[in-house]
């Protein structure tokens, strides 16, 4: 549960900062929040972030092809 707690703040952040990009936070921050201590948790991330990659390339595609 800390691990998508933390991956769901760090995401925040980065969408923030993509708006507000004049405050520019330390990169300190992101290393603090995007640990993973098992490799279990790691590869639930690169399979989360891999589902979410091809549902956005889906949804893409899907917009093109109407």
């Amino acid at each position: 549960m800390a691990l998508i707690k933390n991956f769901i703040l760090v995401v925040i952040h980065l969408v923030g900062e993509l708006w507000m990009g004049c405050f520019r936070r330390s990169s300190d921050f992101y290393d603090k929040h995007a640990v993973t201590k098992t490799k279990a948790g790691y590869t639930l991330f690169v399979i989360l972030t891999f589902i979410a990659t091809i549902g956005i390339a889906a949804l893409f595609y899907a917009r093109i092809n109407q």
